[in-house]
């Protein structure tokens, strides 16, 4: 089955483009989308834009490369004429098991890697190589090695047929009967039909399903692969072959491919094909869903200015500069304007009216109808016209817009009748009845009675209508330099469609409604598409756009085909066939640069990251915080048209607008932890199948660290506290300075007193008892009441001098010892009990802890032991009183102990003598305990020894 006689899309790449060599041998993909090629002068790498390459220089053991596979981990393994090596991304590994030809190389799904040398099936797992045989016979030859898209192994063998590898042992083909005729060359299973299987022979392409054996297409073929519309392409050794349901494709060096042979055929995650040739490169398939007819299918210009149906089935006209062409049964042949003038073959327009005649519009060459038969001239004007547009109206009226106005057609005297003066370039019949004119300043309407008036849409004033068109209820008007503008006659309302609005261009040339309600509008820069209910614009594919500029009403739809005429030729669009979806693009990062802005010592504080650092945190030192990330975004498709978002998780949260370069710079980066992701996304909004991403912590500088900023929060608490203690241990200073004066004049004061007191009180004392005993001399004996009251006196006196010794005592500075104070209260004890049948006993053991009191501390416990021992004296009928004082464990204790009769608590307390002991024990936080019972009373006195010794006169 013939095709048509038109240019398919492919785009070669070869040495030119960066391939390593043009004879291609095979083609693989690996996870990061990038191609791998193997050809007869090494290995390269294409990412789309740009190729690598790897050759025996780098490590590879011979440069006729013929076979790849890729493992689990992205490892290249690479078939050569010197057996198999194998790319781990930065070295090869070379192993010398085989060394004939390896021309094929599979993986299965365990991640065993399969081959064919010297049609011999082996099977490597990189330490062992094991050479198989599949049907015990030793002379087997395999002539196919196969893994579908389950990684399931499969074999063909001469005379065999074909074996299928399930759980490590090979089951045999239903159909090896019939197979085993075959010497099979390529099959694969059909991934749209199960059971159906497809193979290559000598004798051609063949399917194998049902049991039952069909030949399809015979030739020298190699290879064969389907694509995702279920279609099969066959590498063969004049081009290839393309098989759908209804139609064999031959594409070759005619038609836009190659006459050379092709070695394999693959289809990558995009589901893009590939062709590898034998001296052409790599092709790549561009399944658009238009054609273009050009120079090169026999039209004289590729300018296109016209289009029209023609007398017959599937017959096109097209006007040019070059002539009138018709395009049939895939042919294109030019019908000849009987005219002498070469303006004639200068076509601006064609028109299909009612009764299927065709008229043809020249520039300054006439006007013309053909009626399927014959060509006629239409106007007998002298003067040149250039007609633009021809409308046939509801009245079966002839309107011709011209450069020299608007004009109605006379047919039968072949006059024309002039309208409006204005240049005209587009015309419209409204569902009313009238006729819009679109002219170079606006559009004007003409009605029944030819009045001509302005339409009054401000949108348009001053705008040069170029093509004009109805949907529904709305008339839509195509601009030179503002979009189209969609009227609503019913509600006046209007609605721009321009360029921000997704339109290739403001500049509108030609537009047309389908049969599916779709606007098809040609621009100064390619073709959109618009729907009609919303009249929003249709988004491209991902594939790459035509940029043609459309000329003016040339459009024409023809069953489910448009037809466009652009100044590249004719674009004919097949709005009923079926694209498949190209895959999503990937995306990776290359590497990360991490800087210090220091230009003299940028070397030495520079640090780059490659792809392989990037799995877990990287560490970069505060000094390099100006990050430089490389990245690469990998889609076949449309390589050209794809465009970058990122974000900085830790100073952004949203992605960035689209960027179209493929690295980022990130200047002072503050201290912290960030993560940068960035995604590819397609011309029409299409995100990367995945984010690329990497986690990276600047560390602060030491004295943003945690440590360091506790070290300061630390060392300024001990300079807030050393600080303290200063000024404390300064106030104490001058406190005990001041005290220290204040206790040398106390105790100057003390002595002097002391000594005064002494002086004089005892003096007077004395002078009172001398007295005293002279008055007692001079009273008669007799007289005892006065020689009482002297006697009264005299005691008094003494008990005032005994008062004052203590007081004496205490004065003085040189008594303020603990053990003084407790030898004072001793022979106060010895002093009272003397003359009384009472025995007083002391105990007093201090163990060497003595110090000063003050003289508050000392009163105290002088006055309430005196107390005690006063009490004894006085009440206890004891016959032994015992002071003691100890020293343990920092606690001094005091007591006074007799064995007499003991006095009642309620009772004691009753006396103020105990309530005065408990008021001064208070006052030096002492414990006083008072324990009286039958045998005896005892009085103790607890205190801490270090309290007691703190209290300082103040």
């Amino acid at each position: 089955m013939p095709g048509f006689s038109q240019r398919y899309n492919f785009r070669q790449y070869d040495i030119e483009d960066g391939l390593t060599q043009s004879q291609v041998t095979s083609i693989t993909q690996d996870s990061k989308r990038r191609l791998w090629i193997a050809t007869l002068g090494g290995l390269s790498c294409f990412n789309g834009k740009l190729f690598c390459s790897y050759t025996k220089t780098n490590g590879l053991n011979n440069n006729f490369a013929l076979a790849l596979s890729l493992d689990k981990n992205d490892g290249i393994w690479v078939g050569t004429a010197r057996g198999v090596s194998k790319f781990n991304g930065q070295k090869f590994n070379n192993y010398k098991q085989t060394k004939d030809w390896v021309g094929k190389l599979v993986t299965s799904h365990t991640g065993t890697v399969y081959g064919l040398s010297s049609a011999k099936l082996f099977k490597t797992n990189e330490a062992v190589t094991e050479f198989l045989n599949i049907t015990k016979d030793e002379d087997e030859n395999v002539s196919a090695l196969k893994v579908d898209d389950e990684g399931k192994i499969a074999v063909a063998i001469i005379r065999k047929g074909i074996f299928y590898l399930e759980n490590e042992k090979w089951r045999p083909h239903p159909l090896n009967d019939q197979l085993k005729n075959f010497f099979i060359t390529d099959f694969f299973s059909d991934r749209f039909h199960k059971n159906k299987l497809w193979f290559l022979s000598v004798e051609g392409l063949h399917s194998a399903e049902n049991g039952k054996i069909s030949q399809y297409v015979s030739g020298k073929f190699r290879v064969i692969e389907q694509d995702a519309k279920s279609n099969i392409w066959i590498g063969a050794t004049n081009g290839a072959y393309y098989l759908t349901d209804t139609e064999l494709i031959h594409f070759n060096g005619k038609n836009g491919f190659s006459n050379n042979m092709v070695n394999a055929i693959f289809r990558d995650a995009e589901n893009n094909i590939w062709l590898a040739t034998d001296g052409a490169g790599l092709f790549r398939f561009i399944d658009r869903n238009y054609v273009i007819f050009d120079e090169s299918q026999g039209l004289r210009s590729k300018i296109v200015m016209s289009l029209a149906k023609g007398h017959a089935q599937d017959e096109i006209w097209m006007g040019t500069y070059g002539g009138l062409f018709q395009y049939k049964s895939g042919q294109i042949k030019e019908i000849k304007i009987p005219s002498d003038q070469e303006d004639s073959k200068n076509v601006i327009f064609l028109y299909n009216d009612r009764e299927k005649n065709i008229w043809i519009g020249t520039m300054y060459g006439g006007l013309w109808r053909h009626n399927g038969k014959r060509m006629e001239l239409m106007t007998k004007d002298q003067h040149a016209i250039a007609y633009n547009t021809i409308l046939e109206d509801s009245q079966g009226r002839i309107w011709l817009s011209t450069d020299a106005g608007c004009f109605l057609l006379d047919k039968k005297n072949k006059r024309l009748k002039s309208i409006s003066k204005q240049f005209g370039s587009a015309l419209l019949e409204t569902n009313q009845g009238e006729i819009l004119l679109g002219t170079e300043d606006g559009v004007y309407m003409i009605n029944s009675r030819y009045e001509v008036v302005r339409l009054k849409l401000p949108q348009l004033t001053g705008s040069s209508i170029l093509c004009m068109a109805k949907s529904g209820g709305a008339i839509l008007f195509g601009t030179s330099d503002n979009g189209i503008l969609v009227w609503d006659r019913k509600t006046g309302n209007t609605q721009v469609i321009n360029t921000r609005a997704g339109l290739a261009s403001d500049h509108v040339y030609s537009m047309l409604v389908d049969d599916q309600g779709i606007l098809w509008t040609g621009t100064g820069k390619g073709v959109n598409k618009i729907k009609t209910g919303d009249f929003s614009v249709i988004k491209n594919s991902n594939e790459q756009s035509l940029l043609v500029e459309c000329n003016q009403n040339a459009i024409l739809q023809d069953k489910n085909k448009v037809w466009i005429g652009t100044t590249k030729g004719a674009i004919v669009y097949n709005s009923a066939s079926y694209i498949p979806k190209s895959g999503k693009p990937y995306i990776y990062i290359n590497s990360v640069t991490a800087f210090a802005q220091n230009k003299g010592q940028q070397q030495k504080q520079q640090t780059t990251f490659q792809a392989n650092d990037l799995g877990s945190i990287i560490s970069i030192p505060y000094q390099q915080n100006n990050i430089i990330v490389n990245f690469t975004g990998i889609f076949l498709t449309n390589p050209e048209g794809l465009l970058y978002q990122y974000r900085l998780i830790g100073l952004d949260t949203k992605f960035s607008e689209t960027i179209s370069n493929t690295s980022m710079n990130f200047t002072s980066v503050p201290p912290g932890r960030y993560t940068f992701q960035v995604k590819a996304i397609t011309k029409n909004g299409t995100s990367s199948v995945n984010a690329a991403s990497f986690t990276f912590e600047i560390s602060p500088p030491y004295y943003q660290t945690g440590i360091f900023r506790l070290f300061i929060f630390v060392l300024i608490v001990l300079l807030i506290l050393l600080a303290v203690y200063i000024i404390i241990n300064l106030k104490e200073r001058k406190r005990k300075l001041r005290l220290k004066i204040k206790l040398e004049e106390q105790f100057k004061v003390r002595k002097q007193t002391a000594e005064d007191f002494h002086d004089d009180l005892g003096n007077k004392l004395t002078r009172i008892s001398v007295l005293s005993e002279v008055l007692s001399s001079m009273i008669d004996e007799k007289d005892t009441e006065k020689r009482s009251i002297i006697l009264k006196i005299n005691d008094n006196v003494n008990e005032l001098y005994r008062g004052t010794k203590d007081i004496l005592w205490s004065l003085n500075p040189k008594n303020d010892k603990l053990s003084e104070l407790l030898e004072h209260i001793r022979e106060f004890g010895k002093e009272m009990f003397n003359s009384t049948p009472i025995r007083f006993e002391d105990r007093i053991q201090l163990n060497n802890q003595d110090g000063k009191l003050s003289l508050d501390m000392s009163r105290n416990l002088l006055m309430i032991f005196k107390e005690a021992i006063h009490n004894a004296l006085k009440h206890s009928k004891a016959g032994v009183v015992i002071f003691s004082a100890t020293v343990q464990d920092g606690i001094l204790e005091i007591a006074v102990k007799d064995d007499g009769q003991g006095l009642s608590t309620a009772a004691s307390m009753d006396g103020h003598g105990i309530n005065n002991m408990n008021v001064r024990a208070q006052r030096i936080n002492a414990k006083l305990n008072i324990n009286s019972n039958h045998s005896g009373m005892e009085i103790m006195l607890r205190v801490n020894l270090s309290t007691l010794m703190r209290a300082k006169n103040v």
